[in-house]
């Protein structure tokens, strides 16, 4: 193994080494993006443990929760309004304190609306002469005034949903895909498989795990015609 290059090893093999590269030197700041694509389970616990423990400053960017859970004490949140915000804890109390902040933030923007559209009637109403009713609507118009300079709470915005259509194919006779006596090797090496047989079918939902180099994406490359057998 140590004698091939690594555009030759699989795509997990390639993170492993990049991985160990960025450890091995220790730096004040470790960027990480997605760490753990292309990893096998048993690579991600220990990366997961590693991390947990890291006494310098650790910066990534990743969609396992479980991951963000055991190795964070802070979560950085970029918004639909392009801003960034900070939060104290793991991502499952990032969520819980967000959610707080978002309800808060709701009954705050709806007060000051209700507020500010009540004062602004009753100044269209009673604004002008000399009454006590208009010297109490200079007074609220003050207090507008001083609302608006404060700053307003924003009103809320919902992360926007993304939506796909996928047209339906209709039946399609099982097998969708078949293996029938499949044999593949790379040259000038063993072969990764020898007369596999197997079928998919339009019901089928298949979890293909294994260590890395196992030859998982090797597979899935023969299956999309991508490799030939």
């Amino acid at each position: 193994m140590q004698g091939k290059t690594t555009k030759d090893f699989s795509g997990g093999w390639r993170m492993r080494v990049s991985l160990a590269r960025a450890l091995f030197i220790q730096p004040t700041l470790l960027l990480l993006d997605e760490p753990t694509n292309h990893l096998d389970m048993e690579a991600v616990i220990w990366l997961e443990d590693y991390l947990s423990k890291w006494d310098k400053i650790l910066f990534l960017i990743s969609h396992s929760q479980d991951f963000l859970n055991n190795v964070c004490t802070h979560t950085v949140h970029f918004t639909s309004r392009r801003k960034l915000q900070t939060y104290d804890g793991n991502y499952d109390q990032f969520i819980k304190t967000k959610s707080e902040k978002e309800e808060n933030q709701a009954k705050q923007y709806k007060w000051e609306q209700e507020q500010m559209k009540s004062m602004k009637e009753y100044v269209a109403k009673f604004g002008h002469g000399t009454s006590k009713n208009a010297k109490q609507a200079q007074s609220k118009e003050k207090v507008l005034e001083k609302m608006v300079r404060a700053g307003l709470t924003a009103k809320p915005e919902d992360e926007k949903p993304m939506n796909f259509n996928f047209p339906d194919p209709g039946h399609l006779p099982p097998p969708v895909l078949a293996f029938m006596d499949v044999s593949f090797g790379y040259p000038n090496c063993e072969p990764l498989y020898s007369n596999v047989n197997f079928g998919v079918d339009l019901d089928s939902r298949v979890a293909l795990v294994g260590p890395n180099g196992a030859g998982k994406t090797t597979l899935v490359k023969l299956m999309s015609g991508e490799l030939q057998p």
